[in-house]
């Protein structure tokens, strides 16, 4: 199963689209594919075990700062540009 969620930041009183997370659950992705993590043009999912921040199983995250730019990178989970002042 593969969700992906939009990450938005507030500007000026509207949400306005900065990228996605992709997220895999991992006890059936290991289970189909010989134990490897899930890729994505080239980027490797992080595993994110149990017990977690989102209180749920364990999964394969991959945020993509699509449309804000990342100083850290574009595949990296946090965003110095990004906040939630404002909301």
């Amino acid at each position: 199963m593969l969700l992906d969620v939009g990450l938005e930041n507030p500007d000026r009183g509207q949400l306005r689209l900065v990228g996605v997370e992709f997220i895999v659950d991992a006890t059936t992705w290991l289970a189909n594919h010989n134990g490897n993590a899930p890729v994505l043009e080239g980027q490797s999912f992080q595993f994110v075990g149990t017990p977690n921040r989102y209180g749920i199983g364990s999964i394969f995250e991959l945020h993509v700062w699509a449309w804000r730019d990342n100083p850290n990178g574009a595949f990296v989970d946090w965003n110095d540009h990004v906040t939630c002042e404002g909301q």
